[in-house]
């Protein structure tokens, strides 16, 4: 089994790297989404095997058994923490199934990234790219609007930090 470290530094970011160059490109966004994803997978199943729970890694203790091989609960934990992750999962399953229909998803169907441009001088500082260029957008229901590109980031961010939490307790 790769190790949550290994498949970040492996897979996550040169898919993140390839994202970067191509910012307007939907398949190298749905990519980054599927990997930032999947490396929380790594994470709990990482804590699994070596018998942390992986709960422990957020500060919050859940009852039952570490072990179990589902992680929805510890990704349902970390989106409660991290609006980025939230949406990167969202995003991640609205392309699986197209439409979600559990639960409260931010976004629930696929359609809702886009690639496009905000136009010159619109959007928050900060986020997105400068001079209203096309990238990846995702549209909410309310009419808000948010660069996809910056959830992601916050998302890995957030992973990579419990990426080191299990580490320091591996040592």
């Amino acid at each position: 089994m790769t190790d949550a470290r290994q498949f970040n530094d492996d897979i996550v970011e040169p898919t993140l790297a390839e994202f970067d160059e191509e910012f307007s490109c939907l398949r190298r966004a749905f990519l980054a989404v599927a990997v930032v994803d999947a490396l929380a997978a790594q994470i709990y199943a990482q804590a699994v095997e070596h018998n942390i729970n992986p709960f422990d890694l957020l500060g919050w203790h859940e009852d039952g058994d570490p072990s179990d091989p589902n992680d929805s609960k510890f990704r349902h934990r970390i989106a409660e923490n991290c609006t980025g992750f939230q949406i990167v999962r969202d995003v991640a399953k609205a392309n699986k199934h197209a439409v979600l229909t559990r639960g409260k998803p931010i976004v629930k169907r696929a359609d809702q990234v886009v690639s496009k441009s905000k136009g010159f001088g619109l959007g928050r500082y900060g986020e997105g790219r400068f001079g209203g260029v096309y990238q990846v957008i995702i549209r909410f229901d309310d009419g808000e609007e948010a660069y996809l590109e910056h959830q992601i980031l916050e998302a890995h961010d957030t992973l990579l930090n419990l990426v080191e939490l299990l580490e320091q307790h591996l040592a």
